[in-house]
């Protein structure tokens, strides 16, 4: 009979799986939009999947609970170093890490009570409790924090984010899962003898477990490069992005105020060379109440009117509702040729902690460290800005990495979709690239291109495959200047029909439990065999008996 698995065995497979998942990902080691090791994605998950095997529910919540805390300690180590949140970003980051770890704890909770009470193989569980609990993790008011979604790690290949179509990020996180738990499968040891408590659903021979994930990955990639190819790109036009990377410590200071202001004028004046239909500003270039100031608005007049094409200027915004209230926005405003307003968006999703503070009435003493970042109050609509050959919706940064967000964005039918962004709170680590491939699997889910300009960071523009034709580095200070790419195919499986996946899989994960909690267990059978000297006695016992 087959040893039974050691606890600190155990650990160290989940321990194992989230280094895996963290290398899936742009990582402390690898900065880059597409890290060599993405692939890991496929089979990160299969010693974690080996730690839950037959473990029970409470102890399988300790090891989910593992495996979380070190796959977002890893991915997330850029929040323990964040200088802008100063002494509270250690904090920070082991709050949020333990927040997000309940999650998997939750999962190996489920995945081992469902698995154990409805004698069903985990193959058939883990995808529906997996997406279930992402889509509640990313979704408010529950969550709202996406950050390391395993489905997001597959964005250097356009042929699988054709998947995405159909069921947004969370078909391709689906699908990943699914081939990990095959796998696991394939390599968990087999019992030698069976009991009423470790029955196999199906009599697969070992192999069809390799074999099966293997041909549904081969299949989604060739169904991806086909579609990919069949797929004819237009030209809608020419973009330039501009990218000032323009230090945190002078970006806010009145004293470097001009000096800001020159630089982009300087970087507009380069791209008004090329005659594009758009110019993009990145989040806050104008660090600026801009709409409220003429001094200021008189400069970027003249910077706009001088490079004579539409400009879309990331700023600040106010708004007196009464005259006792006013609200402030992270916004940006939409500028004719003519240098003149034409449209302002608000942006809508705000950063928790950084933009706002949740439960700010309970959490005062956190006031005074958020109150240096920001202080928002969120808008009230999407908007759709046209240029002389074709329209776009901005998205602020932050707000891009959700799928139903940009979905909602981009039902204004606009052509393309633009994120402004300033990644240079996070200095030389892996977000900026972490937070660049989610925002490229947002085109790849809309089938729009995607154009993003950060202060610093990451700036490029991807076609509607969700492929990358050309991205800056951290810190680089450049104009990237690109053909705006359009797919003449109408809206996406998953533009009409939004999450419709995670939803299914959330019902599916219901319907487990309820069957589960209301199944009967049934208890072993003992047969006891007698011997006959037992039953019968022995005769020289008897007749000591009597």
């Amino acid at each position: 009979m087959n040893q039974p698995i050691s606890l600190t065995r155990r650990l160290l497979y989940c321990a194992l799986s989230a280094g895996l998942v963290c290398f899936s990902f742009p990582n402390f080691l690898d900065k880059s939009l597409t890290p060599s090791t993405a692939f890991f994605a496929w089979f990160a998950l299969v010693p974690f999947f080996l730690a839950l095997r037959g473990a029970k529910p409470k102890l399988a919540a300790l090891f989910g609970f593992v495996f979380g805390f070190v796959q977002f300690g890893a991915i997330l180590y850029w929040i323990a170093i964040l200088q802008a949140a100063e002494y509270l970003s250690g904090l920070g980051w082991a709050v949020l890490v333990f927040y997000l770890s309940l999650y998997f704890a939750l999962f190996g909770f489920f995945y081992s009570f469902l698995t154990d009470r409805l004698k069903v193989s985990g193959v058939w569980i883990a995808p529906f409790v997996w997406v279930g609990l992402e889509y509640l993790r990313g979704s408010r008011p529950w969550g709202g924090f996406n950050w390391g979604e395993i489905g997001y790690s597959q964005a250097p290949y356009p042929a699988l984010l054709t998947f995405t179509t159909l069921g947004g990020v969370y078909g391709l996180t689906f699908l990943i899962v699914w081939v990990n738990t095959l796998l696991a499968k394939a390599i968990e040891p087999k019992p030698v003898v069976q009991n009423s408590f470790e029955l196999e659903v199906s009599g697969w021979p070992r192999w069809a477990y390799f074999i099966l994930p293997t041909a549904v990955l081969m299949m989604a990639l060739t169904w991806g490069a086909y579609v990919n190819h069949k797929t004819v790109l237009k030209k809608a036009g020419t973009v330039v992005l501009l990218q000032p990377s323009i230090d945190q410590n002078i970006k806010w200071s009145k004293a470097n105020e001009t000096a800001t202001y020159d630089k982009l004028e300087k970087l507009v004046g380069q791209a008004q060379i090329t005659h594009p239909d758009l110019i993009v500003w990145p989040e806050t270039a104008a660090p600026d109440y801009l709409l409220l100031m003429p001094r200021l608005m008189e400069r970027v007049h003249d910077i706009v009117a001088g490079s004579k094409t539409y400009n879309l200027v990331g700023c600040l915004d106010a708004v007196r509702k009464t005259p006792e209230e006013v609200s402030y926005f992270n916004a940006c405003a939409h500028f004719s040729p003519e240098g003149k307003p034409l449209g302002v968006y608000h942006k809508r999703h705000l950063v928790p902690f950084g933009e706002f503070v949740p439960f700010q009435k309970y959490l005062t003493f956190l006031g005074p460290v958020v109150g240096n970042l920001g202080d928002f109050d969120s808008g009230d609509r999407y908007e759709r800005f046209q240029t002389g050959r074709f329209s776009y919706t901005p998205m602020i940064c932050y707000e891009v990495v959700f799928p139903d967000d940009a979905r909602k964005a981009l039902a204004t039918q606009a052509d393309a979709l633009v994120n402004i962004s300033n990644d240079a709170w996070f200095g030389w680590t892996a977000s900026p690239y972490q937070h660049a491939m989610m925002a490229v699997v947002r085109a790849a889910e809309e089938r729009k291109p995607l154009l993003r300009s950060a202060n610093t960071g990451i700036s490029l523009i991807a076609d509607p495959l969700g492929d990358v034709l050309s991205s800056t580095h951290i810190y680089d200070e450049q104009v990237l200047t690109g053909d705006v790419l359009v797919a003449p195919n109408g809206p996406t499986l998953y533009a009409r029909w939004g999450n419709w996946l995670p939803r299914l899989c959330l019902i599916v994960f219901l319907v487990f439990v309820l069957r589960a909690l209301t199944v009967k267990q049934k208890r072993p059978t003992v047969t006891l065999e007698l011997k006959p000297e037992l039953v019968l006695g022995d005769k020289e016992d008897d007749k000591h008996d009597l």
